[in-house]
């Protein structure tokens, strides 16, 4: 079992992709079956997946299991307030859900950074246009992926690629559609590849919580994530003033209160 962990909006489809080409490729006879699980899901009882499994998970209560199951982990973080940002803007999250659904995601790739399987990709080195990406993950696997298909998928999940797979998702036989009652909106999504019709169009900027946050919403997101942050690398530069206190619940979807940082 391969294991794709990620926090919201860090590119981890895109490694959830790359892990599901290369499995497919290194065994072309047994097809991988590819999971996403929610945060309340169970992991799937042993031997009721047949061939190689891959999960995708953000959040989830069964980490534990996860990481001692996983042959090989792909960790994928991204400042705590891009992504804040990316779930407002392209899922159309307030911000308060958009804050504890980052904060539970980075808190569950947090104890996996230093995991012996694991490898850790940071949005802003932007792994996801760099072809050496592939063989980074392919090392997970006990068989050599060759040069020549490395390139081919890394090829395919480009921009342009993704985006016209995107704009013809509406005919695939795996695309579902299905009413978010959080956003009021239709959420159209391919079950194969976990695209979504929102990762379309996608920039990749880096930095764009300046232009987008308020000081009291980058505020809020550090007192949060501070250790993390530093931990990770990531400049905290507004740590100071008021900040909220957010409800804990499945994914913290409760009202804010004022807390002191």
């Amino acid at each position: 079992m391969f294991w794709c962990l990620g926090m919201f909006s860090s590119a981890s489809t895109w490694t959830f992709n790359v892990v599901q080409q290369i499995a497919a490729s290194l065994s072309p006879a047994f097809p991988p079956r590819s999971l996403f699980l929610d945060f309340d899901d169970p992991v799937p009882a042993e031997g009721a997946v047949a061939g190689c499994l891959i999960v995708k998970t953000h959040g989830t209560q069964v980490a534990g299991d996860l990481g001692r199951q996983a042959q090989g982990i792909v960790i994928t973080i991204r400042d705590p307030r891009d992504a804040v940002v990316s779930l407002m803007t392209s899922n159309k999250l307030p911000f308060d859900i958009a804050l504890r659904m980052t904060e539970v995601s980075a808190m569950t790739c947090a104890p996996f950074a230093r995991h012996p399987r694991a490898v850790l990709f940071r949005f802003e080195d932007r792994f996801f246009e760099d072809p050496a990406t592939v063989g980074r993950i392919a090392a997970l696997f006990p068989d050599p992926l060759p040069t020549r298909v490395s390139e081919q998928i890394h090829a395919g999940l480009q921009r342009d690629a993704v985006n016209a797979f995107i704009a013809g998702m509406d005919a695939k036989p795996t695309t579902r559609s299905a009413f978010n009652p959080v956003t009021g909106q239709q959420d159209v999504f391919n079950v194969a590849t976990g695209w979504h019709k929102h990762h379309a169009g996608r920039t990749g900027e880096v930095g764009r919580w300046h232009r987008h946050l308020s000081d009291a919403q980058a505020r809020a997101i550090e007192h949060r994530l501070r250790p993390w942050m530093e931990r990770v690398g990531y400049d905290v530069l507004s740590s100071r003033g008021a900040a909220y206190r957010l409800g804990i619940g499945h994914y913290g979807l409760a009202s804010r209160a004022a807390a002191s940082p």
